[in-house]
């Protein structure tokens, strides 16, 4: 019997365990688009309202996404057509709830991965119109290679992302290398393809097609290194990117749309949105972040469109989600947005393959619109945390409310300055969830703690923060609070954590 079948028997077994133990097979979820601020998923977390227990967290841009699901029984009207679309204002921003069926044969933890990062513009700044048409188009042949290439599905794509660390040496010469942080977010796109092959043909297929697309358009182009010892944030340069002259009406990009899509987990799911987006010339995507959670695929966009403001777009999306029948299929509710706005799209698929392809059945949660917010002022620093905590109702709160305890005890006013850039935790087999987040903190801050030619300032201080965390974990007297990590190079977090 070959590896695959005795993988894929292995990975059926998995599957069938994990229905037999749900007592539910549906999935509660919940998706909050709202402005970007400190501390509003600490508050969300802490809520007795909203115990998560997988939760996915991006922001850029200046708009936020957070996503948490939580198995139990749907809230009333859930499963009505177009129920998940209708949103609950919050002062923030828009919440919708639904509901949804997982496909518990999505094999995550078990998948060999093949992940990459593409940069498109090292320069954190303004962002222009022709960025979000970029994006747009790198992430659709992304997803088609994920797709079509490789066959397999998509786990994991972020947009803006942490490029690898700076290193510089004297004239090749080890004894004098130098490392230092790279900027916390570029325009970069970071993702992460589930190999069921990993054949080393396989993987050199997949990075020769990314390589000469990124030759292309000057890319720059890094692979994860997979050698042992080597941990998620180490990186293989493939090709180097290549500065290039911004185009002669490179508008400022003023608007951005939250979207996001829910569903079953599947190949292809991805490819088809980002393919139905690049029909309309003036839709760009201006940052994104997906992965599964509870074997749910959600896939969220900044949806750049030029030439329209965040008011004109707020008042047709009320008039739109007001109607007695709201769509609630990706390409169904776009189409529909897109034509009120007077975009026209490239000629469409047949219908019939329309209604077939992988995301056809999602759910579709848009808006509200808000005015782009460029990066701010002063170079912000990455520190990256991670955390192991025993499956309880807690859910996020417990170590997120230690961590902000940290904060205030190691920085104390200037902890409200730090953003929580990326975060995501999910619940395994093994009864435990493990987390990891991304934190801005800006580089005024960092430069405070000094440095020397033994230890670097940032080591200083992700040592002390690490060290009130753990204190403040053994202080709040929760169970099974361990593995608790602070540092500012990714690969140097807990061996055991998620990309």
């Amino acid at each position: 019997m070959s590896e695959t079948s005795v993988r894929n028997i292995a990975d059926l077994a998995r599957a069938g365990f994990e229905i037999a133990r749900q007592s539910l097979t549906k999935v509660d979820y919940e998706v909050h688009h709202v402005a970007a601020r400190v501390g509003y998923l600490r508050e969300l977390a802490l809520s007795p309202d909203s115990v998560f227990v997988e939760t996915l967290c991006s922001a850029a841009n200046g708009g936020g996404v957070v996503i948490g699901t939580r198995t139990g029984a749907a809230t009333e009207g859930q499963d009505q057509p177009g129920g998940g679309s209708r949103p609950e204002p919050l002062a923030d921003g828009w919440l919708f709830r639904h509901t949804a069926l997982p496909n518990p044969t999505f094999i995550y933890e078990s998948a060999r991965t093949f992940e990459g990062l593409v940069v498109l513009d090292r320069q954190p700044g303004e962002p222009r119109n022709w960025h979000g048409i970029a994006v747009r188009d790198l992430t659709k042949e992304i997803s088609e290679t994920a797709a079509r290439v490789a066959g397999a599905p998509l786990l994991t794509l972020q947009c803006p992302a942490q490029l690898p660390t700076v290193v510089k040496t004297r004239g090749h010469d080890l004894r004098t290398r130098k490392e230092s942080p790279s900027p916390c977010s570029s325009l970069a796109v970071r993702f992460s393809i589930a190999l069921s092959d990993a054949s080393a043909e396989r993987r050199f297929e997949l990075g020769d097609r990314l390589r000469a697309l990124c030759e292309d358009y000057g890319f720059g182009f890094w692979l994860a290194d997979t050698r042992p010892g080597h941990r998620p944030g180490n990186w293989f340069e493939v090709c180097r990117d290549v500065r290039r002259a911004e185009p002669a009406e490179a508008e400022p990009m003023r608007t951005c749309l939250p979207l996001t899509c829910a569903g079953p987990a599947r190949v292809g799911s991805t490819h088809a949105i980002i393919a139905f987006l690049q029909r309309y010339p003036q839709v760009g995507v201006a940052a994104c972040t997906g992965t599964s959670l509870d074997d749910l695929a959600f896939i969220h966009l900044q949806l750049s469109i030029e030439g329209v403001s965040a008011d004109r777009l707020n008042k047709i999306l009320a008039k739109l989600l007001a109607a007695d029948q709201v769509p609630s299929r990706p390409h169904e509710l776009l189409r529909k947005l897109f034509f009120r706005l007077g975009l026209h799209a490239i000629p469409d698929e047949p219908a019939d393959r329309e209604r077939t392809h992988p995301a056809s059945d999602y759910q579709t949660f848009l808006g509200p619109a808000f005015t782009c917010r460029p990066p701010a002022a002063g170079e912000m620093m990455a520190v990256w945390v991670s955390w192991r905590i025993a499956f309880s109702g807690d859910g996020l709160a417990a170590p997120l409310d230690c961590l902000y305890g940290a904060l205030r005890e190691v920085l104390g006013e200037d902890a409200e300055a730090v953003s929580v850039e990326y975060l995501v935790c999910r619940a395994t087999e093994q009864s435990v969830v493990r987390g990891k987040g991304k934190l801005g903190v800006p580089r005024a801050v960092v430069d405070r703690f000094g440095g020397s030619a033994v230890e670097r300032g940032e080591s200083r201080l992700c040592a002390r923060l690490e060290d009130a965390w753990k204190h403040q974990a053994d202080q709040s007297e929760v169970d099974g609070i361990a593995e608790l990590t602070v540092a500012w190079r990714e690969a140097w977090l807990g061996h055991w954590t998620y990309s």
